[in-house]
């Protein structure tokens, strides 16, 4: 009885969603691998240490590659709680996940440098506040001030990740309007419809965000990367305040 009861649990999510893509397949297992290729490039683009100065400097990169890897993890969690709810393997899903990856593989060098640069930045100050005077510390602000990116080249990166971003989160938005269509060959309840549109409207959120990002530096121009940067911290504060304000609907909805 028991038993029966968590093997039943287990095929329907927290929030009463049934999972209809329980069995992983061929076009998962390939997204997963790039992931995992993805997250292998943050750390193997890197150049090998020959000193222990340069393996100590190198360490100062590692708040970037933290930033990255939760990063994808991230994407790769959105991505697969997708195939987990729907269990879709139609044409329009298979042509979007292609895209998805190739999305995914194009997008991880400027990740990768943006938050390599932010990441030492960051620790590199840390340490210097903290009257760090190390070879290893001057090796790393030597690499910052090699970067030397201008006014222009701020410009360009912040749009390049935001883009980047923005087309990822599309993609995913995509899937879900191509799951909502297909809500009656799913058998989708009305209480899984409305998680589907919560799904959505919550990536079109998040494209928002993106697209903010991006307007601060077109109108402001790279001197107001910074603030531009700031703008995806309002993530973390409306996407779970959105969230909880759909929940409460639902439930008023009594669905």
């Amino acid at each position: 009885m028991a038993k029966k009861f968590f093997v039943e649990r287990e095929k329907i999510s927290s929030d009463g969603f049934r999972y209809r893509g329980l069995s992983s397949s061929r076009l998962e297992n390939l997204t997963d691998a790039v992931f995992g290729f993805s997250i292998t490039l943050l750390v193997i683009s890197s150049q090998v240490p020959t000193t222990y100065i340069e393996l100590q400097a190198s360490m100062y990169s590692f708040i970037g590659f933290i930033f990255c890897t939760m990063l994808l993890l991230g994407l790769w969690n959105n991505h697969s709680n997708f195939f987990l709810y729907y269990g879709l393997h139609d044409k329009t899903t298979k042509a979007l996940n292609a895209l998805f990856i190739f999305m995914l593989l194009f997008y991880i060098y400027p990740l990768k440098y943006l938050f390599s640069y932010i990441g030492t930045a960051i620790y590199a100050t840390l340490k210097r506040n903290l009257g760090d005077n190390s070879e290893a510390l001057k090796v790393a602000w030597r690499d910052l001030a090699a970067a030397d990116l201008n006014v222009l080249q701020w410009k360009d990166l912040i749009i390049r990740f935001g883009l980047g971003l923005l087309l990822i989160y599309l993609i995913l938005v995509l899937m879900h309007l191509n799951a909502n269509k297909k809500a009656d060959e799913l058998e989708l309840s009305d209480k899984e419809r409305y998680i589907t549109k919560t799904f959505i409207h919550e990536y079109l959120l998040l494209m928002s965000v993106c697209v903010l990002s991006i307007l601060i530096v077109l109108f402001f121009g790279g001197r107001a990367a910074g603030y531009a940067g700031g703008a995806y911290t309002l993530i973390p504060i409306l996407l779970p305040l959105y969230h909880r304000y759909r929940i409460r609907k639902m439930k008023k909805l009594e669905l």
